[in-house]
C-alpha cells in the first residue's frame, strides 16, 4: 500500500511540475517562423523587406514618457520589415542605451518573443560627414492580408544615459503604427 501511495504521489507531483512550467512558459508569444493567421513573422535576414519606416515617416517614438500613434498606409510587398529599435554617436552610447532598456512588441495585438527575433547593429553616415550607430529588431511580416493591422512597440526606459541623441528619460514609451496593407495589384 505504501509504495502504491510513493508511485501516484511521484505522478500526481510530475503532472503538476509539468501543468506549472507549461502555464510559465512563452507559448503564447509569437517566435521566428508562427504565424497570425495567413502571415508569417520572421527572423529578418538577408532579404528583400521593404522597412515600414519608408511607408510610416511619423512613426517614431514620443520624446518624452507616453504614447505616439501613427497612421499610414503600406503598399503591397513580399516582405515587411518591422524592425524598431535605438540610435547613438558610437557604438559604447548605443550598447549603453540598449541595457538601460526593456522592449515589448505587439503584432496586431499578439506579443511578440522579441529575443528570439534577435538585434541588428549598423551604421549610417550621414551628409555633414556624422554617423549614427543603430540597433534594431529583426523581425519582418510575410504573407501580409490586405487590409488594417497594427504594431505596439512598448519600450521602458530604465535609467538615463548621457550622450543619449534622444535625450530620454525614465519611463514608458509606446510606438502604435495602425497601418493598411494594400492589396497586391
Amino acid at each position: 500500500m505504501v509504495i502504491c501511495l510513493k508511485k501516484n504521489l511521484q505522478l500526481i507531483l510530475g503532472i503538476l511540475c509539468v501543468a506549472l512550467l507549461a502555464a510559465c512558459g512563452p507559448d503564447d508569444m509569437l517566435w521566428p517562423s508562427d504565424k497570425i493567421g495567413p502571415m508569417w513573422v520572421n527572423r529578418y535576414g538577408h532579404s528583400n523587406s521593404v522597412s515600414i519606416w519608408e511607408y510610416c515617416p511619423d512613426a517614431i517614438m514620443p520624446e518624452s514618457p507616453g504614447t505616439n500613434t501613427s497612421e499610414c498606409t503600406v503598399p503591397w510587398v513580399d516582405e515587411l520589415f518591422i524592425g524598431y529599435g535605438i540610435r547613438a554617436g558610437d557604438k559604447e552610447i548605443r550598447d549603453l542605451l540598449w541595457e538601460a532598456r526593456t522592449w515589448e512588441l505587439y503584432i496586431d495585438g499578439y506579443a511578440v518573443d522579441l529575443p528570439a527575433f534577435n538585434i541588428a547593429d549598423f551604421d549610417v553616415n550621414l551628409e555633414d560627414s556624422s554617423t549614427y550607430e543603430y540597433r534594431v529588431w529583426r523581425i519582418r511580416l510575410r504573407n501580409i492580408p490586405a487590409g488594417d493591422h497594427s504594431l505596439r512597440y512598448v519600450m521602458q526606459v530604465n535609467q538615463q544615459v548621457a550622450n543619449d541623441p534622444e535625450a530620454q528619460s525614465p519611463g514608458t514609451y509606446e510606438l502604435i503604427v495602425n497601418f493598411k496593407f494594400e492589396e497586391k495589384k
